[in-house]
C-alpha cells in the first residue's frame, strides 16, 4: 500500500487530462522589503570619543615662566616709580630765579698784558617757593671766554619765601693778567663797541623739600653780558634786557 506521500508525487491517473503549463517567471520587486515580518532591528550606534575634561596639570616649565614673567612686570613698575620720584625731586626742586639787570665799569683799561678795571654787577635775586632759601655759600666769577678775569663771594643770607631782591656785586681786576691772544680778542671787540663777558656763580641753597631740610648746590651762567665800552672813553654800561641767568644743579 503506498503512502500518501507517495500518491501525492506519483504521476496523475490516466482518466484525467492534465495541460502542463509553463508560466514564465515572475519579475521580483526591486524594492524588496529587508524585512517582512516588520521586527525592530536595534542598530548600533556611533559613540563619539570621550572628552577629557580635567585641567592638565602644570609642568615644572610653566611655573618657572609665569615666575618669572611677574618678576619682570614687578621690575618694570618699580624702575617707572624710582624714574618718576627722582624726574620730580630734580626737576621741580625749589631753586632761585636770577638775572643780570645793569652792569657798570669804571674804569675800564687795557695796559700791556693787563686789565685795569672795577665793575659793579647789579643782580635780581627772586624766591617764587613757598619755602626760605638759605644761602650758605655764593660765589661769584667774572670770564671772558674761557678766561677767569675776577671773583667774590657773597656772606650767607636767608631769603624768605616770595621774596625778591636786588643785589649788588663789586669786582675788580687790577691784578690780572691776560694772555696776548685773549687780549686781542678783547681789543677787537672794544673797537666795535661792545664787549661780551660771562658771569658764573657757584651757590649752595639749603631749604625744605619733601618734609626735610635739603642742600642743593647749583651752578648759575649769566653767558653773554653785553658791556657798552666806547673807544674813546674808559666808562663801560650794560647793553640790552635783563640778561636771564641759567640755574642749573651739579
Amino acid at each position: 500500500m503506498a503512502s500518501h506521500n507517495d500518491s501525492y508525487l506519483s504521476s496523475p491517473p490516466a482518466d484525467c487530462v492534465c495541460v502542463w503549463q509553463i508560466l514564465p517567471p515572475q519579475p521580483q520587486a526591486n524594492n524588496t522589503n529587508p524585512n517582512p515580518n516588520n521586527l525592530e532591528v536595534a542598530l548600533p550606534q556611533t559613540l563619539s570619543p570621550a572628552i577629557d575634561t580635567k585641567p592638565k596639570p602644570k609642568t615644572l616649565g610653566d611655573k618657572i615662566g609665569v615666575h618669572w614673567f611677574c618678576m619682570l612686570i614687578l621690575i618694570l613698575i618699580i624702575v617707572v616709580i624710582i624714574a618718576t620720584v627722582l624726574g620730580i625731586y630734580f626737576g621741580n626742586a625749589p631753586r632761585p630765579n636770577l638775572q643780570v639787570y645793569a652792569v657798570f665799569v669804571c674804569p675800564f683799561n687795557i695796559s700791556g698784558s693787563y686789565i685795569i678795571s672795577k665793575w659793579d654787577f647789579y643782580l635780581l635775586l627772586r624766591n617764587p617757593y613757598h619755602n626760605s632759601f638759605y644761602y650758605s655759600l655764593f660765589d661769584l666769577s667774572l670770564f671772558y671766554k674761557s678766561k677767569f678775569l675776577s671773583g667774590n663771594s657773597i656772606e650767607p643770607f636767608v631769603q624768605p619765601r616770595k621774596d625778591q631782591r636786588a643785589i649788588k656785586v663789586k669786582l675788580d681786576t687790577s691784578s690780572m693778567y691776560v694772555e696776548d691772544r685773549v687780549m686781542e680778542d678783547i681789543i677787537a671787540e672794544k673797537n666795535t663797541g661792545v664787549v661780551k663777558f660771562d658771569l658764573k656763580m657757584k651757590v649752595n641753597i639749603w631749604t625744605r623739600w619733601f618734609s626735610t631740610m635739603d642742600k642743593m648746590k647749583l651752578n648759575i651762567i649769566c653767558e653773554d653780558v653785553m658791556v657798552g665800552v666806547p673807544s674813546n672813553t674808559n666808562v663801560g654800561r650794560f647793553l640790552g634786557r635783563p640778561r636771564k641767568c641759567k640755574v642749573k644743579r651739579r
